[in-house]
């Protein structure tokens, strides 16, 4: 327990934005479930507003805006079963920590690329990665999870257990319905991969980006094949990287890339066949660090989903705008979506984005707050440039506080479902932020998924055995 009185106490209420610096009055590092129960107990005796933080890298900075933080990080389990090939992972493990023991066992699920990021949050908003075109959103492979309501009782969701609550967390976001503490996972035999960075000077970036659209995203690509596109600036210029993985051997992604690697000024920056573990850390990283910024910066950033192809004119134009940037430290960040990730029934999760082209956000970062103003109005400008081009809906797990009309962007006509499952599990909204899931304003409209018939099931939640 850190109170602010306590030497470590700045460290232990910063987030993985240093963009905010907010004062929690207590912040509790849970290291078993009954933790967590006494936290929410205590909550409510002293009516505290309480929310879960598992890895810290909320966009927005709702994993600290409370006055008690209940920190999960401790709760960093990996338990694999290597026949069944299935691992019961605790809320707070990252990235970092779960990849180095899948490859232990040459087993995978798909992942981010930020090794810091934890499960539970990341899970509950979908879970974009690499291998999600190959394997789904992160989300997509949730087999099960134990959940502790507001009141402390401890339940399961599952396909066959409170069914609803399951819909909900996969893709409804957390600090929702309940604390999520462990979720049990599918896993997929990847273990050596191909990882490649290809460079395009920026003049010749809007013919790639046309070529990518054609035959790289919802159209041609194997599923095998994963990546993100960066526009940003390394050394002083203005490039456009790309990198990716491919599951398979070096010559049969540069199979799959050689209508790509024909593109103009196109140049492979990085090539290398190695363990997904070793990939994955390599990439964003070498030979220079993506974004490339200075240490103790802020950032804000937009995100904007798109859902048809633009033109060359178009993308030239975004491009343009892009070099008119004030900051130097901006990047325009493109994530494929396709293969498996389209491929999941319409309904299947809360998970709504799944007849788009790709997710595209725009970021930027600053040191000082002279610089803020004019460079998030930069990022405003921006978007209104570029939201022609997009769906009108954004991704949950890139939150801003100034996303107009969140829960349509997050959640589109999944809304009106959780907000009555919300009701269900939480009727006393005890798991709120600024944009939650609330008890009302799920409109007129029926919901999709409505709450399962019946009591919740409560008292049978998986051991992990």
């Amino acid at each position: 327990m850190v109170l602010p009185t306590d030497p470590n106490y700045h460290a232990a209420r910063q987030v993985f934005s240093q963009e905010f610096q907010v004062l929690p009055q207590l912040i509790v590092y849970c290291e078993v479930f009954e933790d967590v129960r006494h936290c929410l107990k205590f909550a409510e005796r002293h009516k505290f507003w309480a929310i879960t933080r598992s890895g810290g890298h909320s966009t927005a900075g709702y994993s600290v805006i409370c006055d008690m933080v209940i920190d999960l990080s401790r709760m960093n389990y990996v338990v694999v079963d290597a026949v069944a090939k299935r691992a019961v992972i605790g809320a707070g493990a990252t990235f970092g920590h779960i990849n180095a023991v899948l490859n232990g066992y040459r087993l995978h699920m798909p992942g981010g690329a930020c090794e810091d990021v934890a499960i539970a949050g990341y899970m509950q908003g979908g879970g974009y990665g690499f291998t999600s075109r190959e394997y789904g959103m992160n989300c997509d492979n949730l087999i099960d999870a134990t959940v502790m309501l507001a009141d402390g009782s401890i339940v399961l969701a599952s396909e066959t257990v409170n069914k609803d609550l399951f819909w909900a967390i996969r893709g409804g976001t957390g600090n929702n319905f309940g604390v999520v503490l462990q979720a049990t996972y599918q896993l997929h035999d990847l273990w050596k991969i191909w990882g490649f960075g290809l460079l395009w000077p920026i003049e010749h970036a809007p013919a790639a980006l046309v070529e990518l659209q054609k035959n790289y995203m919802t159209k041609g690509a194997a599923d095998q094949l994963g990546y993100m596109v960066i526009v940003t600036a390394q050394q002083g210029k203005n490039v456009m990287l790309m990198r990716g993985t491919y599951h398979g051997t070096r010559d049969e992604g540069m199979a799959a890339l050689a209508s790509l690697l024909a593109t103009k000024g196109v140049q492979l920056q990085v090539d290398m066949f190695d363990t997904y573990l070793a990939v994955n850390r390599y990439i964003v990283d070498k030979p220079f660090p993506i974004p490339d910024v200075p240490n103790s910066v802020m950032e804000d950033k937009q995100s904007a989903y798109v859902s048809r192809p633009l033109s060359l004119k178009d993308w030239q134009k975004i491009m343009n705008r892009f070099a008119q940037s004030p900051c130097p430290w901006g990047w325009f960040v493109i994530e494929p979506y396709g293969g498996q990730i389209n491929r999941v029934r319409k309904g299947e999760n809360a998970f709504v984005h799944r007849d788009v082209m790709m997710n595209t956000f725009y970021g930027l970062f600053w040191r000082t707050p002279e610089e803020k103003g004019p460079y998030e109005q930069f990022l405003d400008d921006f978007m209104k440039l570029y939201a022609p081009y997009c769906n009108g809906h954004s991704y949950q797990n890139y939150p801003r506080r100034e996303q107009k009309d969140f829960a349509k962007a997050y959640w589109g006509d999944y809304y009106s479902s959780l907000v009555a499952i919300k009701n269900k599990y939480d009727p006393h909204d005890v798991f709120h932020y600024q944009q939650a899931v609330a008890l009302k304003g799920g409109g007129r409209k029926p919901p999709l998924v409505p709450p399962t018939p019946g009591p919740i099931v409560r008292e049978a939640y998986s051991t992990g055995d």
